[in-house]
C-alpha cells in the first residue's frame, strides 16, 4: 500500500535550525484548508495511476500541523476519504508542538480518526529549548506527553535533538532518561544539522556559536543506541528507535522506497520511477489551485542507475537492504561477484550483519553508514557498467 502526506507550513514561530518550508503567518489557514480540498480533487481527476491502489497512511507534517483546528483536520481527512481508497486500519499521524494542542484537542483528534501522535519536544531542558527557539518549557513538554497518554493515544513518537551547543553526555543522557521514563513508545533522536540559509548557519559560520566536534557528536549517537536499545527499543533507522510494533508505517514506506502522494506547499511524491514536488511559496500554491492547477514546481524521471543508489542508502538507513527486493526490481543479485567480497570485508569488520535476505548495518556500522552507501554504491555502479 502507499502513503499520502499532508504539509502544513505554519508555525507561531520558526526554529533556529529549520530549513523546512514554513512561515509565522497564521491569517490564510483557512484559505489554506479550502485549497489543500481543491489539491486533492485535481489531483484526483488527472492521476489515473493512483486510481488501483490503497492508502494505509496519511501524516500530517509541517511545520505545526497542530495549530489547525480539529474541524479542519476533518475536512481534509473526508476529502482523502471521498477521493482514494484509504485502508481499514490506516496509521494517521499529526505532528504538534507542545504549548499548541490541551487536552481536550487531543481528545477530539482521537475522536476524528488520529491515532499516532509525533511531539516536537527536541529536549527536556529548558536552556536548550531556548537556543533552539521552541515556544514550550520543558514542563510543558512533559505536560503534553501526559495529555497525550491520557486522551487514549498509545502511538506517541517524541523527537529530541544532540549535538548541541555545550551539550555534555551528562545533559544529553539526562533527555533519554527522561523520555524513557515517560514510556514513550516510539522515539526519534537526531543530531543537530547546520541548514544553510537557517539562522543556525548565520551563528555557526560566524563563530558566535560552537558545535561539538565530530568525534563529541558521535560519542553522543553512542550513547543514544546504547541507552535506548538497553531500554527495550528496536533500533529500526538512524535515527529512529521503537517499542516492538510501534514503528512508524509511514516513514517505512521511504525507506522502504514506496510510493506515497504529497499535497501542500513543499510536498515530495514518489512514484515508480518519477518524483514530483510542489511549489516552496504558499502565494505561488494558492494561485495555482485557483487556476484549477496542480502547483507542482518540477519532476525527475529516475534512471535505473539513481534508484539502485536510492534503495541502497535508504535500505542501510533503516532495516537494511531486503535481497530479494533488489533483485526483482533490478534483475541483479546485490551479493554477487565483486560486491560479495567487498560485504565479507565489512561483516569480517564489523559494520554489517548479512544472511541470505537482508544485508543490514550493525551498531557500529550505523555510525558510518553515509560512508557505507557511498562504498556500496561505487561498488555497485562500477559492476553495472
Amino acid at each position: 500500500m502507499s502513503g499520502i502526506y499532508i504539509h502544513i507550513p505554519f508555525c507561531e514561530r520558526k526554529c533556529i535550525y529549520c530549513d523546512f518550508y514554513s512561515i509565522e503567518n497564521l491569517d490564510q489557514i483557512d484559505l489554506f484548508v479550502n485549497s489543500i480540498l481543491q489539491e486533492i480533487k485535481i489531483f484526483k481527476s488527472e492521476s489515473d495511476f493512483v486510481g488501483g491502489t490503497c492508502f494505509d497512511t496519511i501524516y500530517f507534517g509541517g511545520g505545526t500541523p497542530s495549530l489547525l483546528k480539529v474541524s479542519q483536520f476533518e475536512k481534509i481527512l473526508n476529502a482523502l476519504y471521498e477521493n482514494f481508497c484509504i485502508s481499514d486500519n490506516p496509521e494517521i499521524t499529526v505532528e504538534a508542538n507542545p504549548g499548541t494542542v490541551d487536552k481536550e484537542k487531543l481528545s477530539k483528534f482521537k475522536c476524528i480518526g488520529i491515532n499516532r501522535l509525533s511531539l516536537g519536544v527536541q529536549s527536556f531542558l529548558d536552556d536548550e529549548l531556548k537556543f533552539l527557539g521552541r515556544i514550550h518549557t520543558s514542563e510543558d513538554a512533559i505536560r503534553c506527553i501526559e495529555f497525550a497518554f491520557e486522551s487514549g493515544f498509545e502511538n506517541v513518537n517524541v523527537d529530541l535533538i544532540f549535538g548541541l551547543p555545550g551539550q555534555s553526555e551528562e545533559r544529553w543522557r539526562e533527555n533519554l532518561f527522561t523520555v524513557i521514563k515517560l514510556n514513550v513508545p516510539h522515539i526519534s533522536a537526531y543530531n543537530l544539522i547546520v541548514e544553510k540559509g537557517t539562522p543556525l548557519y548565520e551563528v555557526v559560520r560566524s563563530g558566535e556559536v560552537k558545535l561539538p566536534s565530530d568525534d563529541e557528536q558521535a560519542g553522543l549517537y553512542e550513547i543514544t543506541m546504547e541507552l535506548l536499545e538497553n531500554a527495550g527499543y528496536i533500533h529500526y533507522e538512524v535515527s529512529n528507535y521503537a517499542r516492538s510494533g510501534f514503528e512508524c508505517r509511514h516513514n517505512l514506506k521511504y525507506w522502504r522506497y514506496e510510493s506515497y502522494v504529497g499535497f501542500g506547499p513543499s510536498a515530495h511524491s514518489f512514484w515508480g520511477n518519477r518524483r514530483w514536488w510542489n511549489v516552496a511559496n504558499l502565494g505561488k500554491y494558492l494561485n495555482l489551485i485557483a487556476q484549477g492547477k496542480l502547483p507542482i514546481a518540477n519532476f525527475e524521471i529516475l534512471s535505473d542507475e539513481k534508484m539502485v543508489e536510492e534503495f541502497i542508502y535508504l535500505g542501510l538507513r533503516s532495516t537494511g537492504i531486503d535481497l530479494k527486493k533488489f533483485k526483482e526490481r533490478f534483475a541483479f543479485d546485490f551479493i554477487g561477484g565483486e560486491i560479495k567480497e567487498k560485504l565479507v570485508e565489512m561483516k569480517k569488520n564489523g559494520y554489517i550483519e548479512m544472511d541470505d535476505f537482508k544485508v543490514r548495518l550493525t551498531r557500529k556500522g550505523f555510525s558510518v553508514c553515509d560512508e557505507i552507501a557511498v562504498n556500496l554504491v561505487s561498488k555497485i555502479k562500477y559492476v553495472l557498467k
